[in-house]
């Protein structure tokens, strides 16, 4: 009698876990179904997209996908949501100074928002990449994709893996690492990587897709390893911070003291190499920084002893600047230059030591045009054009005070 009542019980007990699985199997099928479809704003801005990636869920597929069918609400996004070069930015061959204005602009410090409240248009265009990549070339491809982009939920866990890879070594593995970058990554931090990784995939002409320079862009990686190392920095974890700057010149060759300060949107060239930027140094937003650049002191100063750097400020291959010294915003220092000497906004130097060689017409339409056409400049243009006009008047009406009292 015993033993039919524990297999009467045991069959009940199976019944009860079958139909808990069944419900379990049906419940998240819905929420999954749900989830995957995104629900089109942004993770850091809140705002509506455009629907470039509304075909990654539901019944439709990659091949369904329309982009032409976009082009009229594109402009509604903001900086920050769609920018590769790949597939959004063919979108991009028709804009106006209007439409660059309305675009641009709507970049804003974000909101704290829970992660997991929201969805990121930015890297499910990602993700988009990936997949097409995928069909086109899935022997090849198909496991560094999976790994680096397809298998995570957002772009900073995807981002921390890669660069977790290829910086691992005997003392730190790849999983500490990662858990290392995303405990100290805040949400200020995701926004400036968001727009490091858009100012590589629009000012580099070797790159043509933010998916590109996730995966393969070491002058982007290394700025990633120096925001988290500067959290470690200001947690007053220095050790460690200099252990993360030491790695970071190692392997990308791009030294970079964590106590610097630096803006988003920056653009560090190939694999920032031979780029030096000194402890006390601050760059600005918006600034390209090429090949061996140093940001470097004079030896003969203690203390705050190294370059400001203003924004949209573009620095080319072989620019030394020492000293404590501002270069104003939106200058231009030539290659090779030697910059000792405070540098005037909207300037450009050249030569040993540098000195004003020109300086950047924001007024004639034909030099706008010229800005227009280069990926290194583009973006400053429709940016910073009316603030840098302002700032243009303001240096003439000087000279003219200046020659009144001359005469």
């Amino acid at each position: 009698m015993m033993q039919q009542s524990s297999i009467c019980c045991s069959v009940a007990l199976i019944f009860l876990c079958a139909l808990h699985t069944c419900q379990s199997w049906n419940s998240p099928r819905v929420a999954v179904g749900k989830e995957i479809r995104p629900r089109l704003h942004h993770n850091l801005h809140t705002a509506k997209t455009t629907g470039l990636v509304d075909s990654l869920g539901g019944d439709a597929r990659d091949d369904d996908i329309n982009l032409e069918s976009d082009r009229d609400n594109f402009w509604d996004a903001p900086l920050s949501d769609t920018i590769s070069k790949n597939n959004s930015m063919r979108l991009l061959t028709s804009k106006s100074p209007h439409d660059w204005e309305r675009y641009l602009k709507k970049s804003s410090p974000p909101p704290r928002v829970p992660q997991e409240m929201v969805k990121d248009p930015f890297w499910e265009q990602i993700r988009l990449d990936a997949k097409i990549a995928l069909q086109e070339q899935a022997e090849q491809a198909g496991p560094q994709l999976y790994q680096g982009i397809l298998s995570h939920r957002s772009l900073l866990t995807a981002i921390c893996t890669v660069i977790s890879h290829e910086i691992e070594n005997d003392l730190l593995g790849a999983t500490e690492i990662r858990d290392l970058f995303l405990e100290h990554l805040t949400v200020e931090d995701e926004y400036a990587i968001q727009l490091d990784l858009q100012a590589v995939a629009t000012r580099s002409p070797s790159t043509n897709s933010a998916m590109e320079a996730l995966l393969f862009h070491k002058g982007f990686h290394s700025l990633v390893c120096y925001r988290v190392g500067h959290r470690l920095w200001l947690a007053d974890r220095k050790g460690l911070a200099y252990y993360m700057q030491s790695i970071v010149s190692r392997v990308y060759s791009a030294d970079i003291h964590p106590a610097c300060r630096m803006g988003y949107g920056l653009y560090l060239r190939g694999a920032g190499c031979g780029i030096v930027i000194g402890e006390t140094a601050t760059i600005g937003n918006d600034c390209s920084i090429l090949e061996g650049v140093t940001l470097g002191g004079t030896g003969k100063e203690a203390g705050d002893r190294h370059p400001k750097v203003g924004n949209g400020v573009i620095l080319q291959d072989g620019a030394t600047v020492l000293g404590n010294i501002p270069v104003g915003d939106g200058s231009i220092v030539m290659a090779k230059s030697i910059v000792t000497k405070p540098v005037e906004p909207l300037s450009i130097v050249s030569g040993v030591p540098a000195r004003a060689v020109g300086a950047r017409n924001v007024f004639d339409q034909n030099s706008i045009t010229e800005f227009e056409q280069d990926d290194m400049q583009e973006h400053l243009v429709f940016k910073y054009l009316e603030l840098w006009q302002d700032v243009a008047k303001e240096q003439q009406a000087e000279k003219a005070r200046e020659a009144t009292k001359a005469m």
